[in-house]
């Protein structure tokens, strides 16, 4: 599996203005599952992009720096407009499932 670096921040603003707002700034919202919690997040769009270009994402482990820690986590879904492909969305899962992120 390959292993990509990927900085991840905590998404304060939740809804479609701000999704549109993120998406202007050059941001991809997203969500990480934490068990039955889920924490909204966000991420560079040129920095997704070029991880997910031409590779197969359920093979890609993303090593995630976030809120000043460390951890691995698989993609469980990429949403993407059905015209153009544009990342719209990612849902990410950590891989130590024990260890929840606040």
């Amino acid at each position: 599996m390959e292993e990509f670096n990927i900085n991840v921040e905590n998404r304060t603003e939740v809804g479609s203005s701000s999704t549109r707002k993120l998406k202007r700034e050059g941001m991809i919202p997203g969500v990480l599952y934490q068990g039955s919690e889920s924490l909204p997040i966000e991420m560079r769009e040129d920095e997704l992009r070029h991880i997910l270009s031409g590779k197969m994402e359920e093979n890609l482990v993303l090593n995630i720096s976030f809120d000043k820690r460390q951890f691995k986590a698989k993609i469980k879904e990429v949403q993407r407009n059905p015209i153009g492909g544009e990342i719209r969305h990612i849902d990410l899962m950590p891989l130590e499932t024990d260890e929840y992120i606040h």
